[in-house]
């Protein structure tokens, strides 16, 4: 017999347990996600992000630069 999980979809077995080790993992809770105090991460959405968005904007602007200079060469 297999759940899923409400909160992260994740699939589990009910030999691993009845609550979603997903989650548990994670600190990650529906009541967590409702008060904003999840641990998110992915492409600079945790707390600590202004750095990693720095980068992406670094690269963002290079990539403009490029395409530009390939254009005017073009």
């Amino acid at each position: 017999m297999f759940k899923i999980c409400s909160v992260c979809d994740f699939e589990w077995h009910t030999k691993d347990g009845t609550d979603c080790p997903a989650c548990n993992d994670l600190n990650f809770t529906a009541k967590n996600i409702e008060l904003g105090s999840y641990p998110g991460g992915a492409f600079g959405t945790n707390k600590n992000s202004s750095k990693l968005k720095n980068w992406y904007s670094a690269v963002g602007l290079v990539t403009l630069v490029l395409v530009v200079y390939a254009l005017v060469l073009s």
